[in-house]
C-alpha cells in the first residue's frame, strides 16, 4: 500500500493512473500549513471503510493557529450554511483541500463526470468535488487537524470576497439548479 500525492486543487488523472485500489490518494496544500503527520490517521480511516477523509478544522481536537480573525467568520459561516442546506453525512469542513481518497471513488467520479469532475475554479473546487462524490454515494468522514497558518511562508492568495461569492453560487447551483 502506498500514498499517492496530488495537487491541492483536486484530484487529477495522473494520480489515478499510478494508483492501484490498494493505494490511498492524498491532496494537501504545499504551503506548510497542512502537516503530513495526519496522513497515517487519514489512511487508517480509509482502511476502515471510508471513501473520503477530510482533515477538518471543525472536529473536536482540531486547532487553527495563526489564522486572521477576519477569515474565521466567513469560514465558519459557510460551513454552517453548507451543513444546513446541503448536508453530507460525516462532513463539516467542505472546503479543506487536505483529503485522503480511495482511488475507486475517484475513478467512478471521473467515469461519471469526465473532465467536468474538477470543473470549479479556486477554492470552490474542493466543495464541488465533495458534493459530486456525495452524489455518487461516497462515505465521507473527517479527522481533526491542526491548521498551521503561522508556518505559511507568505500572504494568502485567497480573495475572501470572491471565494465567498463563488462558493455560494456553487451551493445555489447544486442545491437548487442543475448539476
Amino acid at each position: 500500500k502506498s500514498v499517492v500525492g496530488m495537487h491541492a486543487r483536486g484530484p487529477d488523472g495522473a494520480a489515478l493512473e499510478r494508483a492501484s485500489d490498494d493505494d490511498i490518494i492524498v491532496t494537501m496544500d504545499s504551503d506548510d500549513t497542512h502537516l503530513p503527520g495526519l496522513i497515517p490517521r487519514m489512511a487508517q480511516l480509509i482502511d476502515e471503510g471510508n471513501d473520503v477523509v477530510t482533515a477538518s478544522r471543525y472536529q473536536l481536537g482540531a486547532r487553527m493557529v495563526g489564522i486572521p480573525w477576519f477569515r474565521h467568520i466567513p469560514s465558519k459561516g459557510l460551513s454552517l450554511l453548507f451543513r444546513v442546506t446541503y448536508p453530507i453525512p460525516g462532513a463539516r469542513d467542505y472546503s479543506c483541500g487536505y483529503r485522503a481518497y480511495h482511488p475507486a471513488v475517484l475513478r467512478a467520479a471521473f467515469e461519471r463526470w469526465g473532465e467536468q469532475f474538477v470543473s470549479e475554479r479556486g477554492f470552490a473546487c474542493m466543495v464541488d468535488i465533495l458534493m459530486k462524490l456525495h452524489m455518487q454515494g461516497a462515505i465521507v468522514t473527517e479527522a481533526p487537524m491542526v491548521l498551521r497558518y503561522d508556518r505559511k511562508p507568505g500572504e494568502t492568495k485567497m480573495q475572501v470576497k470572491k471565494t465567498i461569492v463563488q462558493t455560494f453560487a456553487l451551493l445555489l447551483r447544486r442545491r437548487f439548479g442543475r448539476i
